[in-house]
């Protein structure tokens, strides 16, 4: 990379020591609100269950363009606490002037946000007319650097089940993002996806000798995660918006040195934002899961120590039944067992490799096999490991069988520049004794 990139990509991480705060989007909150807020916010009620810390500002107010009601917006944050404005009964939200039931408006919430870190992120199984099996990555990271310049990290993938290999590409970009209300167009260099309705997806890129283009139909619709689509990334970080779209027909045509081959399977799509500093992380370890009984999983881990998967900060996870039902699974309702591990050639990491994956409520006792250790994606952020997987054993306490991804961050250690994150959110959390 030439030095002005680094210039800049050292400006891009340095940008959310200056813009974490209850001063986003016009929302106006004095010292006292930010430290933790007030009881007496006038026109509003609070859901007492939700974030108990009070270190840290709720996303209504951070999210401040989400208005509803003219005139009763209060002008405060309500500590860490949801703030549901006068027009809105208590247990709705106010989203883009609509009293909703989630804090996720589809489709206006899938167009780029405001907000300091953003990412969508799609991963299929596909099989190809000739019998062999086939896997796909591609994410796009976006965010917001300090002199403004907006910044895109995109990462593609393609899993090669016959030919044993997986050929990734990483790379950065620097353009503005398309905020057409309701739509989705991503644009990079070797990488493209377009929605134009609510249920679509139009996307292509190549991942080194690999070129695919397919065509993503949601055949379940969205879950939204915590169940409101709101989750907390960790203890050291503010909450963030999450939803999924676990269950979407793929068909399409992938070229080897432009050989086409028609392929078709499933794909599960992620699309997270918020502001929250996404370097203090530590690591995590992400599950998902589409079982041939109709079902879901989702789940999340958030390490507190790196390559140390038993060191566990938080979790929290979703549980989709056949009929599009979802449950939130919480960090003791679920437990993970990895059952070995392999050591990456290239950066020398080791990562956990395969798992028995339980959640003794439901009955499920599976184990996750991924279908290649070397799945490994090389980032200029961070390196992390994301593999295509297959599922076995039991749901509800019968046979199942089903396909996943896993992603695992945080064992391939992190950047010299996270030093500055850690430094900086030790003393915010010293400053807030």
């Amino acid at each position: 990379m030439k030095r002005t990139g680094w210039v800049v990509l050292f400006l891009f991480c340095l940008f959310p020591l200056f813009t974490v705060g209850c001063e986003q989007n016009d929302c106006h909150c004095d010292d006292d609100d930010a430290a933790g807020g007030t009881d007496d916010d006038a026109g509003s009620s609070t859901d007492d269950d939700d974030n108990d810390d009070d270190s840290t500002p709720p996303l209504v107010c951070v999210e401040g363009e989400r208005r509803c009601g003219e005139g009763d917006v209060p002008e405060e944050c309500a500590g860490n606490q949801w703030v549901t404005l006068a027009a809105c009964p208590r247990m709705q939200y106010c989203n883009f002037g609509e009293c909703l039931d989630t804090l996720v408006d589809l489709p206006i919430d899938e167009t780029p946000h405001l907000s300091i870190v953003e990412w969508w992120y799609w991963t299929g199984n596909l099989t190809g007319e000739d019998g062999n099996v086939y896997g796909f990555e591609i994410t796009f990271f976006y965010g917001t650097s300090l002199i403004g310049l907006p910044i895109w990290s995109i990462n593609t993938a393609i899993i090669d089940l016959q030919g044993g290999v997986h050929r990734e590409e990483a790379w950065l970009d620097y353009h503005d993002a398309d905020e057409t209300p309701g739509e989705l167009h991503l644009i990079s260099r070797t990488a493209t996806v377009d929605r134009w309705d609510d249920s679509n997806y139009e996307i292509a890129f190549s991942a080194d000798e690999y070129d695919i283009e397919m065509i993503l139909t949601d055949l379940k619709g969205p879950i939204f995660h915590g169940g409101n689509g709101s989750v907390r990334m960790s203890s050291r970080t503010t909450d963030s918006f999450y939803y999924s779209r676990p269950r979407l027909d793929v068909a399409g045509t992938l070229f080897k040195d432009g050989a086409p081959l028609a392929v078709a399977g499933e794909a599960w799509m992620d699309h997270q934002w918020g502001n929250f500093v996404p370097f203090v992380l530590v690591g995590w370890d992400w599950f998902s899961m589409r079982l041939d009984d109709g079902a879901e999983i989702m789940f999340f881990i958030f390490r507190s120590e790196e390559h140390n998967p038993a060191a566990v900060d938080m979790a929290l996870g979703t549980y989709v039944d056949p009929d599009g039902d979802q449950t939130i699974l919480s960090q003791d309702e679920v437990i993970v067992t990895p059952l070995g591990s392999w050591t990456s050639p290239t950066t020398g990491a080791t990562y956990p490799q395969n798992w028995r994956f339980e959640i003794p409520g439901y009955g499920t006792d599976v184990t996750i096999t991924s279908v290649m250790p070397d799945q490994e994606v090389p980032n200029i952020f961070w390196n992390y490991w994301e593999g295509l997987s297959r599922v076995t054993g039991k749901n509800q306490d019968e046979p199942v069988n089903g396909v996943g991804f896993v992603e695992l961050s945080g064992y391939a250690g992190r950047p010299i520049f996270w030093f500055l994150f850690d430094v900086w959110d030790d003393s915010k959390a010293v400053g807030s004794n």
